[in-house]
């Protein structure tokens, strides 16, 4: 090491870069002044960790070896080795050289180069030690050694990715920002029947069925090219002629604010779709036939209540009663249909009228049940169009299963900064906790509960398609307070 070579020359900053930071340092140096040269400028430099050479180098845990003339003829095979198996990422081999003989140069078979993907040696140090050198020398293999290891992981990352997309059952594509495919998936190629070979180069207009209309791609690109997800329902057309339903979405891949790719998957929900059909149908000719004969049931129950006294009469009372209650079980199983079946039509909506006109139109039928309605002007909401639905089912629960004296019903909205909250309080004996269940969740519906549960489910689902949710409380005193929260209008 040389006299006027200081630290104070020294420009490696081992704190400037994390591949640097306790970097492990395996000695195989053979020279006993090149060992010990070598050992006191590394006593010197304590954020580096010396690795014990006894351990042997295809066992050891180490970033970097260092290694001189007499080290490099004895394990030039193993340091082969050891850089062969840790490809691709670089293990740095630092050659501590008194002068370039042709004879070191020669064990490494002329393989000894400036360029770190050398096979042996990847940089080389003059001796005398000049501290300056060998700190910037052992800087910059560690740098390329963190640069390496980094682009091993990402290419791990991608190589799991690519298998994870093609084995997925669900139709992937890749496009760039114009439309044209590069990449599709095996899924891709069973679904719609071309082969990748035909697929890339083209556009999805390949699988352009004609059903779906103009605007629906203009606002699909609009959409993308806004750097935002679309997610729609698509009809397209394999390569036989057949068509096929897809639930597909879309996802811009983005850098600096420029779409530079476009990712499509494409679940294939023909089946599914058939299946609602059918199933609409058979629902449809159930409550069309439970309908006409619980209402010719109902009649024969009046006339027969009409003509007798008596048991007979109460009898027939008891059956037009229930007859009315299957009627209504029968609508809000309608209505639960529709909101699940259909798409929901979310609209800007003036919730304080919605409140107002569904407490007059509940109460139009029950004068004697008070209901108090403390409401803003005005407060606009996001959510379905059949919101009204929900209000008034929540009153109609409030009124029809409160058994004190005087039932009374209070309404409230109150607007907050991302979300208004409609409070339906009464004062009745308390909510059963399947019906809290069946508000909050959702998920206590099943052949056991009872028909009347069936209101609270249909708020549950239009409150949920709203993308809003349903809290409910108990009073203290009885009573009960149901809480509907509606994101305001963006």
């Amino acid at each position: 090491m040389t006299p006027d070579d200081s630290d104070a020359n020294d420009d490696h900053d081992p704190r400037s870069s994390s591949s640097v930071e306790s970097a492990r340092i395996y000695p195989l140096v053979a020279e006993d002044g090149n060992h010990r040269v070598l050992k006191e400028w590394l006593s010197e430099h304590d954020f580096y960790r010396v690795v014990d050479a006894g351990a042997g180098l295809e066992t050891a845990e180490c970033d970097l070896c260092i290694v001189d003339h007499g080290g490099l003829r004895r394990h030039a095979d193993e340091l082969r080795r050891v850089k062969s198996e840790a490809e691709p990422a670089l293990f740095p081999v630092l050659l501590l050289l008194p002068e370039r003989r042709s004879g070191i140069i020669e064990t490494d078979r002329g393989e000894i180069v400036d360029n770190v993907f050398g096979t042996t040696v990847d940089e080389i140090v003059s001796l005398p030690i000049r501290r300056a050198e060998l700190g910037w020398r052992i800087k910059a293999l560690l740098r390329l050694r963190d640069q390496s290891l980094q682009l091993q992981r990402r290419t791990e990352q991608l190589r799991r990715f690519k298998e994870a997309v093609e084995a997925s059952g669900h139709a992937v594509y890749i496009t760039d920002p114009d439309g044209t495919i590069e990449y599709v998936n095996p899924a891709f190629e069973e679904l719609t029947g071309y082969e990748r070979e035909e697929a890339i180069g083209q556009t999805p207009n390949l699988l352009n069925s004609g059903e779906m209309p103009s605007d629906y791609f203009t606002e699909l690109w609009e959409t993308v090219l806004s750097e935002e997800v679309w997610e729609e329902e698509i009809v397209d057309r394999r390569k036989d002629g057949e068509l096929y339903t897809a639930h597909q979405t879309i996802s811009p891949i983005t850098d600096d604010g420029t779409v530079q790719a476009l990712v499509a998957i494409q679940a294939d929900i023909t089946e599914l779709i058939e299946l609602h059909r059918q199933l609409r149908v058979v629902d449809q000719i159930l409550r069309h036939n439970l309908r006409n004969n619980l209402t010719v049931i109902r009649g024969q129950a009046e006339q027969i209540q009409s003509q007798t006294t008596g048991e007979a009469a109460d009898a027939a009372e008891d059956i037009s009663t229930l007859s009315d209650n299957l009627l209504t079980t029968s609508q809000k199983s309608r209505a639960i249909t529709d909101v699940l079946s259909e798409q929901p039509d979310i609209r800007r909506i003036d919730i304080v009228d919605t409140v107002t006109r569904s407490a007059g139109s509940v109460t139009a039928g029950v004068p004697d049940v008070q209901v108090d309605v403390d409401v803003p002007t005005q407060a606009i909401v996001s959510a379905t169009t059949n919101i009204h639905k929900a209000i008034e089912e929540l009153i109609e629960n409030a009124i029809v299963h409160n058994d004190t004296e005087t039932p009374a019903v209070s309404l409230s909205v109150t607007v907050e900064t991302e979300h208004v909250e409609i409070r339906v309080i009464d004062n009745g004996n308390g909510i059963p906790e399947m019906d809290r269940a069946v508000l909050e969740s959702g998920d206590a519906i099943d052949d056991l509960y009872h028909g009347s549960g069936l209101g609270l489910w249909l708020v549950y689902w239009i409150i949920k398609r709203s993308g809003g949710s349903v809290a409910v409380e108990k009073g203290d005193t009885g009573g009960t307070t149901v809480r509907v929260t509606l994101p305001t209008v963006k």
